[in-house]
């Protein structure tokens, strides 16, 4: 009786810091959408990808976010720009689907922007996987995630005792872990930058404060979120095929001289043998 009663005190516990799918959190997640703090958090993202990631190359730009945030796409220079989401909460967007299994070929998106979804899915290995299937060789990969180190990041646990929110309920990535996770992807990451270093972003979430401007100057890795910036390359492997050197069709020197010689003999022998 008190082996049972422990086993459903654990499995209650275990519940709460447990991540479910997408596709059951994105409605409270498209309520905290209108909050301050994400607000911010969107305002500080836009911003960079202003400033760094508007002219991208490339003709595709695919969007999967946590929430969806159409403005976020206006910041790309690509001229074709959709976005999936996991559920049906808006009309914004192409489709509806898993984001571990997305309905597009593989190698033909120029760049992916990934906000927030890969640390709100259940599964983000698998998702990241999907993700890296569709971008092309060449092709750029922007992801933003909640760092744990961050205010939000670091007091994810206590609020999960204490609320059922869904924006508590994701999993803690560390930048290292997915630059690793990347590398086996055929992924190089150029460059990771930490943002929105406000504990909780109230004020003006469009004006950047000077504390903000030095902590982005210095990247100090105790933002509220981290952006990686990577690129994919493909890689092939040594060959042992044997390449067969053929000798020159060109003869020079006294090698060309006789072989012309010889030549124009064949040619006047052949002449007096029809004579």
């Amino acid at each position: 009786m008190l082996s049972r009663s422990y086993k459903e005190i654990v499995e209650t516990l275990f519940r709460r810091f447990k991540v479910s799918s997408l596709a059951s959190t994105a409605e409270g997640l498209r309520r905290w959408s209108s909050s301050d703090f994400w607000t911010y958090i969107v305002n500080c993202e836009k911003r960079v990808f202003n400033s760094r990631f508007s002219q991208l190359p490339g003709f595709r730009l695919m969007s999967l976010g946590a929430i969806g945030d159409p403005e976020s796409l206006d910041c790309f220079g690509q001229l074709h720009r959709f976005s999936f989401h996991a559920s049906d909460i808006g009309t914004q967007h192409v489709a509806v689907c898993d984001y571990s299994q997305l309905p597009m070929p593989t190698g033909v998106v120029d760049v992916v922007l990934l906000q927030h979804s890969l640390e709100f899915s259940s599964s983000p290995k698998l998702v990241l996987a999907e993700v890296c299937r569709v971008v092309m060789p060449g092709g750029h990969l922007v992801l933003c995630v909640f760092n744990p180190f961050g205010f939000h990041g670091g007091i994810k646990f206590l609020m999960q005792l204490v609320s059922r929110q869904p924006q508590y309920r994701f999993h803690n990535l560390r930048k290292n872990r997915l630059v690793d996770w990347l590398s086996l992807l055929s992924f190089q990451v150029l460059d990771v930058t930490h943002i929105a270093h406000k504990p909780f972003g109230f004020g003006n979430s469009k004006v950047q404060s000077s504390f903000e401007h030095w902590c982005e100057a210095l990247n100090v890795p105790f933002g509220n979120v981290y952006i990686i910036h990577a690129i994919k390359r493909e890689v092939q492997g040594i060959g042992w095929k044997r390449t067969s050197w053929t000798s020159s069709p060109k003869r020079y020197g006294k090698a060309s001289q006789n072989i012309n010689s010889i030549s124009h003999k064949r040619v006047m022998k052949s002449d007096t043998s029809d004579g």
